[in-house]
């Protein structure tokens, strides 16, 4: 019985997609809990949510975009003024997942310059979304000046750091797929 349930367990860890997952929401949690660099931890974090899209399916990825945002605000790397925003920035993490997978190319045969287009329009609506829903959302609850400083940390930033994530994790995957498909 013991050794049954044991080979059951080696099983689950053998599982690719379980280690990928334990592994992408892994960093996903601590990148933003030790880093507080928009400018780095953001990229990263984007990366992070493309290759779990990527290697993991949208329901997964989906459910990893809500965690960075969390772990950013209870770790001192969002600003206190922005906890109205989480959500927000949770539904944007999605909302980029989303445009990405319906743009996005499979085939081999298309430029993956697709993707990188796909990116782009990506991270150009959720800094889009960010930047509407602070500017809507921030100076109904702030002082016009904070406000203003909010939406603008809601607009270019949130377009770069999607941007540079997103190209990072298509150069990473194409790199992993060149790397293993000759194996």
């Amino acid at each position: 019985m013991i050794k049954n349930n044991s080979v059951k367990v080696l099983a689950l860890v053998d599982n690719r997609e379980l280690q990928l997952a334990v592994l992408y929401s892994s960093l996903i949690f601590f990148i933003p809990a030790f880093v507080h660099q928009q400018l780095l931890t953001g990229p990263i974090i984007n990366a992070l949510l493309v290759l779990s899209f990527l290697h993991l399916g949208k329901s997964k990825s989906f459910f990893l975009a809500l965690i960075p945002s969390t772990v950013a605000l209870s770790r001192g790397l969002l600003p206190l003024t922005l906890a109205p925003m989480v959500p927000f920035i949770m539904i944007s993490n999605c909302l980029y997942l989303e445009i990405f997978a319906r743009l996005k190319t499979n085939d081999q045969t298309i430029n993956q310059a697709k993707n990188f287009l796909a990116i782009f329009i990506a991270s150009l609506a959720k800094a889009a979304f960010l930047f509407v829903i602070s500017k809507l959302l921030m100076e109904k609850i702030l002082v016009a000046a904070l406000a203003s400083k909010i939406a603008v940390m809601m607009s270019w930033p949130q377009f770069a750091t999607a941007l540079l994530g997103g190209i990072l994790a298509l150069l990473v995957d194409a790199s992993l797929k060149k790397k293993y498909a000759t194996r």
